[in-house]
């Protein structure tokens, strides 16, 4: 029996996944996502979602109901260790007003699952091997001896990528520095009202973001060798011996975060260039999210830039990728062949659409990581003073003004 053939197959449902499925499911191209969980996967804390991301978000016809859920951030403060303030930022005083909030990564995932038709995400299937056969098509295998044929494979499995090893894509590199993450909880509210606070120290970071009235998501972000901690008791002691002496705010938020809501990850990151290396499609196949580009966490873009990546991808698929209405009576159809070369060249103007934002973009944050993760006291301040005289919000988030524009 002949295998079917596939439009689009995603491996992995997280948030590039799930909204690349989405934008696809909005131009009426039918997408199948594989997900090794045997549920819709929704580990994880929290993440900064900026107007970049919303924009995406609005595309995507999910940005309400979010909205509704968490709350805009008005503007940032960064504090010494000790509490003194070094600069205080005010998202309404640039030239572009600045939309902030921090979501549950939970609420995000499913906000981009819910509307997906059930018969289009397929749970408990690990793909564990990628072959392309004669005449362009793709070949997906899955563990229990499962196989699919797909036109256009998406690797979006995060930083591990199996897509990704299978295109040659070098590992992430550590970058020097461990993050620690959690939600603090509030039953009866924080009071702590509607700013983001950055705290810099020496070698250590943290910073504090109120999410809701009830709910505040935190990070300690430290110098270390990356050597792994599993245990969760462990993990929160390591978070406060870090910060024992810094305002009680985080301390606080250390300890009021149930343990599930913690995690401890080196931090690594992948640039793409757009030569030199593997290139970033393959025939049909191409990646998305932390497949393509894992990125330090340092300017929160992470997860703005896969959703960025699923309107892109999935606007460059649909001009070729048509599933509706069958040509009209004496029109000739494509070849395998014909429609193999027109899906290549759409993921060629993806991948050259996204390097040109990524790259960047990659090595900003790996920049601002390095000077934030500075351990001497001497150049700690001279930072500290760059920082209070010289920076401003048009020069601090001008990369959130990115617009990744409509489907149609």
């Amino acid at each position: 029996m002949e295998t079917p053939v596939h439009d689009v197959i995603i491996v992995g449902g997280g948030i590039a996944g799930f909204a690349t499925a989405l934008a696809l499911h909005r131009l009426g191209v039918k997408s199948t996502v594989i997900e090794e969980s045997e549920e819709c996967r929704v580990a994880g804390s929290a993440l900064s979602i900026w107007s970049n991301a919303w924009r995406a978000l609005e595309t995507l016809g999910v940005a309400d109901s979010l909205r509704n859920q968490f709350t805009k951030l008005s503007g940032m403060d960064l504090l010494r260790n000790d509490g003194s303030l070094i600069k205080s930022l005010n998202f309404s005083e640039g030239s572009r007003d600045i939309e902030l909030r921090e979501l549950e990564r939970k609420a995000l995932v499913e906000a981009l699952c819910n509307p997906l038709p059930d018969d289009q995400v397929v749970y408990g299937s690990r793909v564990v091997s990628v072959k392309q056969l004669e005449g362009g098509y793709t070949e997906v295998h899955c563990e229990g001896g499962q196989t699919m044929h797909t036109k256009v494979l998406i690797g979006c499995d995060g930083v591990g990528s199996v897509v990704a090893k299978w295109m040659n894509m070098k590992e992430p590199r550590y970058a020097g520095y461990v993050a620690t993450r959690g939600i603090a909880e509030y039953p009866d509210g924080h009071n702590l009202g509607d700013r983001a606070k950055q705290i810099l120290g020496s070698g250590v970071r943290a910073a504090f973001l109120p999410m809701n009235a009830n709910k505040v998501y935190w990070v300690v972000v430290f110098n270390s060798s990356g050597q792994r901690l599993t245990n969760i008791d462990l993990i929160r002691k390591e978070a406060l011996d870090y910060v024992s002496l810094w305002p009680s705010m985080i301390t606080e938020a250390i300890n009021r975060s149930p343990p599930e809501t913690l995690s401890r990850r080196g931090l690594s990151d992948r640039w793409m260039w757009p030569v030199g290396g593997p290139p970033l499609y393959k025939g049909g196949v191409t990646l998305a999210g932390d497949a393509m580009h894992p990125m330090t966490p340092n300017l929160g873009q992470g997860g703005c830039c896969a959703l960025e990546d699923a309107v892109i991808l999935a606007r460059s698929l649909s001009k070729v990728l048509v599933t509706t209405d069958p040509p009209a009576a004496g029109l000739p159809t494509r070849s395998q062949a014909q429609e193999m070369q027109q899906i290549e060249h759409a993921l060629r103007s993806y991948t050259e659409e996204r390097w040109r934002r990524m790259l960047p973009l990659a090595i900003r944050s790996n920049i601002t990581g390095a000077v934030m993760q500075l351990d001497n006291n001497l150049v700690c301040s001279i930072r500290n003073m760059f920082i209070s005289r010289f920076l401003t919000i048009d020069r601090f988030l001008n990369h959130t003004n990115f617009d990744c524009g409509s489907l149609s």
